[in-house]
């Protein structure tokens, strides 16, 4: 594929603010292969785009793909510990850490910022999620679920000290020229929210409020990202600063219902099928099932073009570029150039 040079940090910043851009913005938080390889025209020694690649090979991609952005991941954990808390007295076994851990990778964001510095490309950086870590990787699932019930202070705990960690880190991420803040969480399954929408309220909103904080505070756009149907918890998204929701997986959630309910209160980063023509389909169905989705939630300049959550390895290349090249060719009326 041939460098497009319609990259503009303008455009994604536009969508995020409830603005007009020129046309609707294409954007992608991680491509793997065979598309990566596909679109760089050669190998890469990386497995896919969040893999805080080298900047300038990121720089590259969003350049032959006309994304407007590029940016790292800086998921992380507080803690290092051997096995799954089972009980409070498990707790000695957990080995905290500071954002001083996160030294490296505040070096290679160095090195984005100055990839970016005087280019038309924006930066974003991708902070989560820590519901998800603290009932995956402290608690276990199952485990997760009964110590709401068993030892409410103790998972509550965990959740404070997960959240004094990211508000730390993302205290920090904003001092740098962020075009938008990334915060992943999964916190639902395909049917509705994991628990009870009023124990996230208690739980999560307020936390996660915390986190959202300096973004906001700052005036960088927000754009949340959780699988599952979120429907429940976005009033309080909205509340809490988020300018933009990822992915709208089309299997929990109707996008276009979405559309209808909040118009330009929220913008949306989504959501063609991945496990549909994306991956099975030709670039003309890809073609048809993207020009729908403009014509119906991305008129109003509401709508960043996406899969309905990364480029995975069943995804055809061809299929990628026509979803692209569908964005780039819908030109909206009173754009900023």
């Amino acid at each position: 594929m041939q460098a497009k040079g319609d990259s503009d940090k303008r455009r994604l910043a536009a969508v995020f603010k409830g603005e007009m851009p020129d046309r609707v913005p294409n954007f992608e938080v991680l491509v793997g292969d065979p598309t990566l390889s596909h679109v760089m025209g050669r190998a890469v020694p990386y497995a896919h785009t969040l893999a805080n690649i080298p900047p300038a090979d990121y720089l590259e991609f969003a350049r032959r793909i006309g994304q407007d952005a590029i940016g790292l991941c800086f998921y992380s954990s507080p803690f290092r510990h051997e096995a799954p808390l089972r009980s409070r007295a498990d707790l000695a076994q957990l080995r905290e850490v500071g954002v001083e851990s996160q030294a490296q990778n505040f070096l290679l964001l160095d090195d984005y910022a100055r990839c970016v510095e005087n280019t038309e490309m924006g930066l974003f950086v991708l902070l989560g999620a820590f519901m998800t870590d603290t009932y995956t990787g402290v608690f276990g699932f199952e485990n997760f679920m009964c110590m709401l019930y068993d030892d409410r202070d103790l998972v509550e705990e965990i959740l404070e000290r997960y959240t004094a960690y990211y508000v730390a880190l993302a205290e920090r991420l904003v001092r740098y020229p962020l075009t938008f803040f990334y915060v992943g969480d999964d916190i639902a399954f395909k049917s509705g929210t994991l628990i009870d929408p009023a124990v996230l309220r208690e739980l999560w909103v307020p936390r996660m409020r915390r986190i959202f904080a300096p973004a906001r505070d700052a005036g960088i756009p927000i754009l949340f990202h959780s699988d599952g149907n979120i429907e429940a918890m976005l009033p309080d998204l909205i509340d809490m600063g988020a300018a933009a929701l990822n992915p709208i997986e089309p299997y929990g959630m109707d996008i276009r219902a979405i559309k209808r309910r909040y118009g330009r209160r929220l913008a949306l980063v989504g959501n063609l099928d991945v496990g549909g023509a994306l991956s099975s389909g030709t670039p003309d169905d890809v073609r048809r099932e993207a020009t729908q989705l403009i014509d119906d939630c991305g008129r109003d300049g509401g709508l960043v073009l996406a899969s309905s959550h990364s480029i995975t390895s069943n995804v055809k290349p061809e299929n990628f570029l026509a979803m692209v090249e569908t964005a780039q060719a819908c030109r909206l009326r009173g754009g900023p150039h």
